[in-house]
């Protein structure tokens, strides 16, 4: 049965090639752009040969964990089931060891597989002048090579035989995320390495070491130093991942025997948006709603223009002679204070469309939390990748704390306020399809009180951060480098859960006269 498989896989991929020049085409195009993408990342890991120890640990260890996590997350993003499919074999009688075998070797004929061994030589090269055995690299190659493959197979064979197409995206977006975030450590390593010759973090590499996607890739760094107790664990990691992989395989090859195979489908490309990755809940109605007003409402869009453009402010400041380091620090606070300020005049833009709040007798707690969705969905990332660039810019690590605390505190205070703000004092502002330059004129003084409370209240609230940063960065106390994070984050999440429970009551007592006043403006 196993030969069998092996024979039907090579005809199916004979067969892609025999239906024209378009599909030889398009073969030859995937095959080139796989081989080429995958020589160049194992030309850039082979360069890295003769460096320092921490040097290959930091940039090789930390890239080829990501690589390993990208095979885990990239097959959910799939529609059609892969080859593998062991439903496909559900009805022949097939006993389950011999088709999970076969399906597995099937798989390894694959451009996923190809890549990985285009990428193996980089990755041994690049430990050559550390110390550290080539034999241990070969060894640790094979099975991170065989750990990738395996990650790929259970998640494929996941995302057709377990989930549902909604849970898959979840996944698919969840991951992405996850692979989003830890490239920023990795880009910072590379640019420390590569440009300013100083040595890098390591710290990506360090945390996923101890995970099975990069036990096996850490296992030449601890051999050359010697680390044997280190050594033990991540062979004990490394095994034990490929042991749990092979049996999470065979488990669901065995639940896709018992479970009847599902008709292929035709590519369906509509959907309910952002609908179908929140919870069925008033939270998550209200949230996905925000979320598609914030990427298709005009209105929003101009305003988050705003955003990526404050960095350039600063260039006048430091042509006129201030230190391009200190301006480093200055944009990321701005911005999350612009996010913090966004929604607070969030009732006023849904105008009629508030209607269906108030119709539904939605909770105001579920009004507030709902709409702090977006801001926070940009807002969390920005805080932490944007505090990381600008440290790095900055050039003084022991600023990341001031750092994180000040936008954090800026950030959720904002957001706090601004859940008040919007139900207590909304004012007119652009109607829904009409120029968002065209700000239309707010009787009596509520626009300007509101926006000054807003903004000064935020700026109040990051205070004890500024205070703290201050005495770390200018008085040389080391030691408030950390607190100015802890306040900063705790007086954020004060104002903000505050905020959220006096907005939600404002919300909830104003609901018909938010509506009259939408319906006015």
């Amino acid at each position: 049965m196993v030969a069998e498989l092996l024979r039907l896989r090579l005809q199916t991929i004979a067969n892609t090639v025999r239906f024209g020049p378009r599909a030889l085409l398009a073969a030859v195009v995937s095959v080139l752009v796989v081989l080429l993408s995958s020589s160049a990342l194992s030309a850039l890991a082979g360069g890295l040969r003769g460096s320092s120890l921490d040097d290959v640990q930091a940039l090789v260890v930390g890239g080829g964990s990501l690589l390993l996590l990208g095979y885990f997350v990239v097959p959910f993003a799939r529609v059609r089931p892969p080859w593998a499919d062991p439903r496909r074999l559900a009805l022949v009688g097939t006993p389950e060891p011999a088709a999970a075998a076969g399906l597995a070797l099937g798989a390894l004929i694959g451009l996923p597989a190809f890549a990985l061994v285009v990428l193996s030589p980089g990755y041994v090269r690049a430990w050559e002048g550390t110390g550290a055995s080539a034999s241990v690299a070969v060894v640790a190659a094979v099975a991170a090579g065989a750990t990738a493959f395996l990650l790929s197979l259970v998640s494929s064979t996941l995302n057709t035989v377990v989930l549902t197409s909604r849970r898959s995206r979840q996944f698919l977006l969840g991951g992405g995320v996850l692979v989003a975030l830890l490239v920023v450590p990795l880009i910072v390593d590379l640019v420390r390495a590569s440009w300013t010759g100083s040595a890098p973090t390591g710290v990506l590499a360090g945390i996923l070491a101890w995970t099975p996607f990069g036990a096996a890739l850490a296992l030449p760094g601890h051999a050359a130093e010697g680390d044997t107790a280190r050594v033990v664990l991540d062979a004990l990691i490394a095994a034990a991942s490929l042991v749990g992989l092979w049996w999470a395989w065979r488990a669901l090859v065995a639940r896709a025997f018992v479970d009847r195979p599902e008709p292929e489908l035709d590519d369906d490309t509509s959907g309910l948006g952002w609908f179908e990755f929140v919870p069925a809940t008033p939270i998550g109605a209200v949230a996905a709603r925000s979320l598609t007003y914030w990427m298709r409402d005009a209105r929003y869009r101009m305003s988050l223009v705003v955003i990526p453009i404050i960095p350039l402010l600063v260039i006048p400041l430091g042509i006129a002679g201030v230190s391009w380091n200190w301006l480093a620090l200055v944009p990321v606070p701005l911005m999350c204070l612009i996010v913090g300020f966004l929604p607070h005049n969030d009732v006023a833009y849904d105008s009629t469309a508030l209607w269906l709040h108030v119709a539904a007798d939605t909770k105001g707690s579920s009004d507030r939390i709902g709409r702090l969705a977006p801001p926070l969905l940009i807002g969390i990332p920005l805080v932490v990748i944007g505090s990381a660039v600008a440290v790095w810019a900055f050039g003084d690590w022991r600023a990341l704390w001031s750092e994180i605390g000040i936008g954090s505190a800026l950030l959720l205070s904002g957001l706090g306020l601004s859940s008040v703000m919007s139900a207590a004092m909304p004012y007119a502002t652009v109607r829904p399809h009409d120029d968002p330059f065209q700000q239309p004129q707010s009787s009596g003084s509520s626009s300007v009180l509101s926006q000054t409370l807003m903004i000064g209240g935020a700026l109040v609230s990051a205070v004890p951060a500024l205070c703290f940063a201050a005495l770390d960065l200018f008085g040389g106390d080391t030691s408030a480098g950390p607190w100015s994070m802890v306040s900063g984050i705790a007086v954020g999440l004060v104002v903000l859960i505050v905020g959220v429970v006096v907005g939600s009551r404002v919300f909830t007592r104003r609901a018909p006269e938010l509506l009259a006043s939408a319906l006015r403006s």
